[in-house]
């Protein structure tokens, strides 16, 4: 039997399929899966849209992240310096172990004084070259905790200490804080580097909850 021209056609875009409906024929001819190209239909063409799907790569390899960092207590001040108490959790939330040294480590500043510092030290751990707690590899998944001390001091050194009360401090992973960084191949080789910080303040700023009817306000 002839396939009459009267045909509907259906675009299915999310399979890339092109179905033709014959209107007067016993057979639905179904091209599934084409490529886009022009299709010959008795003389006439229809053209097949692309509406590719999107395939997102899944990118394997270590991935360091300071997972959390808190200040365990007060600071202590004294002799020309400040030591802030201070915890930093570290995790590789990678598909890969990490399996060269890296470090974990801090800088800090009194907002309100003029000390600042960025050597952090565990007792009983190693002290990396780039500065900081060496540690030596991490596996894919596991995660460490590192309770120590960041040791601050007046800049510019030898001037009158002001060791202020309110304090930014910056928890770090395989960090490099030499100013020519840029300019020389140094660390992990990490699927995400945007990850190896964490920002915390000392004293937190604590806000009550305030309830107006249905509506609730924070206040400091």
């Amino acid at each position: 039997m002839d396939l009459q021209l009267g045909l509907v056609v259906f675009f299915v875009k999310s399979m890339n399929v092109l179905i033709f409906l014959g209107v007067s024929a016993l057979v639905i001819p179904i091209l599934a899966f084409a490529s886009p190209a022009d299709i010959g239909i008795d003389g006439s063409k229809a053209l097949l849209l692309r509406d590719p799907i999107q395939m997102v790569p899944i990118v394997r390899g270590p991935d360091l992240t300071v997972e959390s960092a808190q200040v365990m207590g007060p600071p202590l001040k004294g002799l020309g310096a400040v030591l802030m108490p201070l915890e930093i959790k570290i995790k590789n939330i990678g598909t890969s172990a990490v399996t060269e040294d890296f470090n974990v480590g801090a800088e800090g500043w009194a907002t309100d004084g003029n000390v600042y510092g960025f050597d952090f030290f565990v007792t009983g751990e190693t002290t990396h070259e780039r500065g900081g707690v060496s540690v030596g590899g991490l596996a894919a998944g596991a995660e460490r905790t590192y309770q120590g001390m960041l040791l601050m001091a007046p800049t510019p050194l030898g001037s009158e200490m002001n060791s202020g009360s309110r304090y930014e401090i910056h928890a770090m992973v395989d960090y490099n804080l030499d100013p020519d960084a840029g300019y020389y191949e140094w660390g992990v080789r990490e699927t995400n580097k945007t990850n190896n910080a964490l920002v915390i303040y000392y004293p937190l700023t604590f806000m009550r909850p305030i309830s107006i009817g249905q509506l609730s306000i924070l206040n400091p």
